[in-house]
């Protein structure tokens, strides 16, 4: 093989795998730190099963907030189950966007509230795909390296193509 051959290869087929991946987030790392984080208020539904289905329930609270004349903030979720022992068609995940504090939020949606708290905050800047495999890798390991159990719910928000994962730090 000549050297022109590679050169080729490199740039027309390696290089650009390279970049998507780069693009995607997969070589970024997670940032690991406390942090006093809230108050939230979210309009939200109750997505059950498969959470790489989560998009589609929060595409809909969009479209209701929409239709309702509230105005959506960053996508949110709190995860209720944990997916280390329980199956991906139980899990439960409470998905939505942040709103307006006394935003008028009507049925089917529901409206809640997170308050300021202290959280062990973990950031991934990553594609929605990507992130919370490698955020919530990072968390447990975290704990299992400093003797800490996962408390839920967690909450994510992804803003600005970085995804936070919130877990209450509990003394």
């Amino acid at each position: 093989m000549n050297t022109k051959f590679w050169l080729q290869f490199l740039s027309f087929f390696v290089l650009p795998i390279l970049l998507v991946l780069w693009f995607m987030g997969f070589f970024s790392g997670a940032h690991i730190g406390y942090a006093e984080r809230g108050p939230y208020h979210y309009a939200y539904v109750v997505h059950e099963g498969d959470l790489a289905k989560i998009i589609d329930t929060q595409n809909r609270v969009y479209q209701i907030l929409k239709q309702q004349g509230i105005a959506p903030g960053v996508p949110v979720a709190r995860l209720l189950e944990d997916p280390r022992v329980t199956p991906p068609l139980k899990m439960k995940a409470e998905a939505g966007f942040l709103v307006a504090p006394g935003a008028p939020v009507r049925a089917p949606l529901r409206a809640g509230t997170i308050p300021a708290r202290r959280v062990l905050l973990v950031t991934v800047k990553a594609s929605p795909l990507l992130a919370p495999s490698k955020a919530y890798s990072a968390l447990l390991d975290y704990l299992s390296a400093h003797a800490m159990k996962l408390a839920l719910p967690t909450v994510e928000l992804y803003q600005h193509g970085t995804l936070s994962v919130e877990m209450d730090v509990r003394h």
